[in-house]
């Protein structure tokens, strides 16, 4: 299988796709039960309430934007989807689709951050840096993991010698 082959890139995918999956399910499910299971989850309207308020919005447009914001949360996690299939399949580009999915969220957090700084909510701020921090190291490990792939990849006795120049028989 070739995501043994990248354990920590598959690591970062599976763990950043899981938090954008269930960060978009919580902006619709959130204090909701669902059948199987009571979705607890943070009550955003509450808070986007108190947000409204602050800013002097109509709080007819709270859903809405929580609904907005969990698309582009699903989105986020579409790009881990797109280099994941990728690592399944041994497909070239596994690193540039993790860094494109990592960048992507990057942005996201950072309209997050925008909007808490605006609404003063420094604890949100203060979280959502820390999930830019954190998808930093996540770029570093996956670019780490590529590059010692490419290493071991130089070094192997396989059909395809990347050696040059060729050596002499």
């Amino acid at each position: 299988m070739h995501a043994l082959r990248q354990p920590i890139t598959a690591v970062v995918i599976i763990f950043w796709f899981s938090f954008w999956l269930l960060n978009g399910l919580d902006k619709f499910f959130a204090r909701q039960d669902i059948g199987l299971l009571r979705w607890w989850g943070n009550h955003r309207v509450e808070k986007f309430t108190m947000y409204f308020d602050r800013l002097s919005l109509d709080p007819a447009f709270i859903q809405a934007t929580l609904i907005f914001a969990g698309v582009v949360e699903f989105a986020a996690a579409a790009f881990f989807v797109v280099a994941g299939v990728r690592l399944v399949q041994g497909k070239p580009g596994v690193a540039y689709r993790t860094d494109l999915a990592i960048t992507v969220s990057i942005v996201v957090f950072l309209g997050f951050t925008i909007f808490d700084v605006v609404v003063g909510d420094r604890a949100e701020l203060l979280e959502h840096s820390t999930y830019i921090g954190v998808l930093l190291m996540s770029f570093l490990a996956v670019s780490a993991e590529s590059f010692f792939q490419h290493l071991r990849d130089l070094d192997s006795k396989s059909a395809i010698n990347r050696h040059f120049p060729p050596k002499a028989q």
